[in-house]
C-alpha cells in the first residue's frame, strides 16, 4: 500500500533530475516530510 505522492516519487527515481523540484512544488509537499514519508514505508 502506497500513496500517490511516494509512487511519483518513485518514478521519478532520481531527485537530482532538473525537474524534481518542479514535481515535489506539484504534490504540494516539502522535500524532507516526503522523503520521511518514504523511510517510514520501509520501516514496516
Amino acid at each position: 500500500m502506497s500513496d500517490y505522492a511516494t509512487l511519483i516519487v518513485e518514478i521519478m527515481a532520481d531527485n537530482a533530475d532538473p525537474h524534481a523540484n518542479d514535481v515535489y512544488a506539484a504534490l504540494d509537499m516539502p522535500f524532507a516530510t516526503l522523503m520521511g514519508q518514504v523511510a517510514a514505508g520501509y520501516e514496516k
